[in-house]
C-alpha cells in the first residue's frame, strides 16, 4: 500500500470528520436542553426554565448539507481507490521483494492474474481490493493476513515452524503410512489404490501422542490435516524413502475430471511450487526389492 496516498486520504477523513463533530455540537446541546426541559421537576422551576430557555436562543445557526459537505470526501476517496488499484500491485510487488531478500528468503513473482508470489516454500495470493493475502502451501490456504510484507514473512515464519517438524522420520512416516493403508483397505488385496482423502484420517489418528489415547479429547488432539499430510508426503519422496520392508508406496495423478473436486484431491509441490494433483494411494511388493 502507498504510503503518501494513504496519509492524504487519512488527513482528508479526519478534517472531515472534524467538521461535521463542530456541525453536530448545536443538535446535540439543544437534544441536552430539551431532555432536561421536558422534566417534571424541572418546569416546576420557572427561572432553571428560563436559563435553559435562553440557552436554546444562544445556541448558533446550523446551515448546511450533509451531502455537500460530504462531496469533498468522496472525491477524495474515490480518487483514493482508483490511485490504490493502479499502485498497490507495483508497491506491494516491489516491498515484499525487498523485505523477503533482507531477510534472506527466496522470492519471485508468479503470476499477475491472479496476482500471486512465491515466498519459498509457500505461495502468496494477494487480494489488493480487500487488502488480504493469503499464504499458501499445495494450493491450501494456510493462512490470512494483512496485504503486508512483514505482517506475511512473519506468517511464513511461524508456519514453516510449524511444518518443519525436527522429529520427522521418513522410515516411520512410510509405516504409519502403510498401518493406515492397511486399515482402510479393511481386509482387501495389497495393491489396491485407496483414496488419499480416505486415507488422512487414519494417518491424523496414528500420529497422536499417547496422552490422547489414553483420554481421546480435544485438548490432547495433534491436528493433521490436508496441508500436514501434502507436506509431509513431500518430504517422504525428497528423501527417495517410497520402498521400504519390500513395499513400494505408490501415488496415483488426477484426471482432469476428478480435479474438479478439489476436496477429492492433494496437490504435491516441488522445492519450486510446481507439482501436480494426486487422487490416490497403494503399497505393492517392490520389483526391485524382489529381484535381489
Amino acid at each position: 500500500m502507498n504510503p503518501e496516498s494513504t496519509s492524504e486520504v487519512l488527513s482528508a477523513l479526519r478534517d472531515a470528520q472534524k467538521r461535521l463533530t463542530d456541525l453536530a455540537r448545536p443538535f446535540k446541546d439543544a437534544e441536552r436542553l430539551l431532555k432536561d426541559l421536558s422534566e417534571p421537576r424541572t418546569r416546576q422551576d420557572l427561572k432553571k426554565v428560563g436559563v435553559l430557555l435562553s440557552r436554546l436562543r444562544a445556541l448558533p445557526p446550523v446551515q448546511t448539507e450533509l451531502a455537500a459537505e460530504l462531496a469533498p470526501l468522496v472525491e477524495t476517496l474515490e480518487a483514493f481507490v482508483r490511485e490504490q488499484e493502479r499502485s498497490r500491485p507495483l508497491y506491494f510487488g516491489r516491498s515484499l521483494r525487498e523485505a523477503a531478500e533482507a531477510q534472506g528468503v527466496a522470492f519471485s513473482a508468479l503470476t499477475s492474474e491472479p496476482p500471486e508470489y512465491r515466498l519459498d516454500p509457500f505461495t502468496v495470493g494477494a487480494d489488493f481490493r480487500k487488502g488480504s493475502a493469503e499464504l499458501r502451501y499445495a494450493r491450501l490456504a494456510v493462512c490470512e493476513v494483512d496485504l503486508d510484507p512483514e505482517a506475511l514473512l512473519k506468517a511464513r515464519l511461524k508456519m514453516l515452524e510449524a511444518l518443519q517438524t525436527k522429529d520427522f522420520c521418513p522410515e516411520l512416516f512410510f509405516d504409519r503410512l502403510l498401518t493406515a493403508y492397511r486399515r482402510v483397505l479393511g481386509g482387501r488385496a495389497m495393491g489396491e489404490r485407496i483414496n488419499l482423502v480416505d486415507l488422512l484420517p487414519e494417518v491424523a489418528f496414528l500420529g497422536q501422542s499417547e496422552r490422547f489415547r489414553k483420554d481421546p479429547s480435544r485438548d490432547h488432539y495433534q491436528p493433521y490435516g490436508r496441508v500436514r499430510l501434502a507436506w509431509d508426503l513431500a518430504r517422504l519422496r525428497r528423501s527417495g524413502s517410497l520402498s521400504r520392508k519390500g513395499l513400494r508406496l505408490g501415488l496415483g495423478s488426477a484426471t482432469m475430471a476428478t480435479t474438479r473436486n478439489k476436496e477429492a484431491v492433494l496437490f504435491l509441490e516441488d522445492e519450486t511450487g510446481r507439482g501436480q494433483y494426486y487422487l490416490s494411494l497403494w503399497f505393492a511388493p517392490d520389483p526391485a526389492s524382489q529381484g535381489a
